[in-house]
């Protein structure tokens, strides 16, 4: 009887033991910093001739002004290339402080993770979604940046389709529509913006991502 009684007394623990050990990882030991972080270029198309001058770019910054991403006599594919170049390495240079593995798309060959992407936009006359042209003289004096959050894995998903029925427009690029299928985040900033402005949208695509994975830790696991 006694036996009987101590086989049983021996298999609870070891039941207990059972279920402890097959209890998942909680989501909040989950590191975000865990995921790899690959940054894609920022499309950013420019006009092939500058335009004239404005009275304001004729005008010396303040001396104390924040220093821009690019000079106002640049030709718009440098400002354009020197824009998009600055933002890729000022993202990474984020990601990197805040503890995550990032690089260049150029410069990676990841397989797992999450791909950044994004492209630089314009709304015309009729609020209309349109890839922005540095240069082609549109009258607006800001961007829109549309940062969309991909899954390495799955690399087949588009950012934005252009529209079918397109309006022509010299000062613009084509219309687009955007992916609303993935997490997509927008921003607004100058057309010849400072540097401290590009780190700060950086700063807060950082914040945006890491409220993501810790939101859906698996969503970027495979």
């Amino acid at each position: 009887m006694f036996f009987r009684w101590a086989r049983q007394f021996v298999v609870v623990p070891l039941l207990l033991l059972a279920v402890v050990v097959a209890v998942p990882v909680r989501p909040q030991d989950f590191l975000p910093s865990s995921v790899p972080v690959v940054v894609g270029d920022f499309e950013l198309f420019s006009s092939a001739i500058a335009p004239p001058p404005s009275d304001n770019s004729r005008k010396p910054p303040p001396k104390d002004a924040p220093p821009a991403v690019f000079e106002l006599s640049d030709v718009p594919s440098v400002q354009a290339r020197r824009l998009m170049d600055f933002f890729s390495a000022s993202l990474v240079e984020a990601f990197q402080k805040a503890g995550y593995s990032a690089a260049r798309q150029s410069n990676s060959s990841a397989a797992n993770g999450v791909l950044l992407r994004g492209v630089f936009a314009e709304a015309d006359a009729h609020n209309r979604i349109r890839r922005a042209i540095l240069g082609g003289g549109t009258p607006g004096a800001n961007l829109l940046l549309y940062v969309g959050t991909f899954n390495l894995a799955r690399p087949d998903q588009q950012l934005y389709q252009q529209a079918v029925t397109q309006n022509p427009d010299s000062h613009y690029g084509p219309i687009i529509t955007l992916n609303n299928y993935i997490p997509l985040i927008k921003f607004e900033l100058s057309k010849n913006p400072t540097e401290d402005e590009v780190r700060k949208i950086c700063t807060r695509i950082v914040q945006n991502l890491d409220t993501l994975l810790r939101t859906n830790p698996s969503a970027f696991s495979q």
